[in-house]
């Protein structure tokens, strides 16, 4: 059984072919805007520029879902801390209050002081 992954099964090699998809449509679409500057576009510039302005939309739109999502578990992070922040004070304060009540507690128990 071969267990080994080519690179566009990696996770490296899966950005790798997004970035280069994305770089190629860039190059069109600068090709394409060049062509629409002279008025020069063919109707199959047209379906490309189409093509490619609707692939960029999609994966920016997958992009700032992805983005919402981590602010989102970002936020809920945040909350935790502070919450866990606010029980270490809380603790720390009764700690205080405790040891101040036995040092209390001991002093006035003491032989010396009766």
């Amino acid at each position: 059984m071969n267990t080994t992954r080519t690179r566009a099964d990696s996770r490296r090699g899966r950005i790798a072919a997004r970035e280069a998809e994305r770089d190629a449509r860039r190059d069109r679409f600068r090709l394409l805007l060049a062509r629409a500057d002279r008025g020069v576009l063919t109707p199959e510039d047209c379906a490309q520029l189409r093509g490619d302005v609707e692939a960029e939309i999609a994966e920016n739109d997958t992009f700032r879902r992805s983005a919402g999502g981590q602010q989102a578990a970002a936020m809920r992070l945040h909350k935790r801390i502070e919450a866990a922040e606010q029980a270490i004070r809380e603790i720390e304060a009764e700690r205080d209050e405790l040891l101040a009540q036995l040092s209390t507690a001991s002093y006035s128990g003491s032989p010396s002081t009766r």
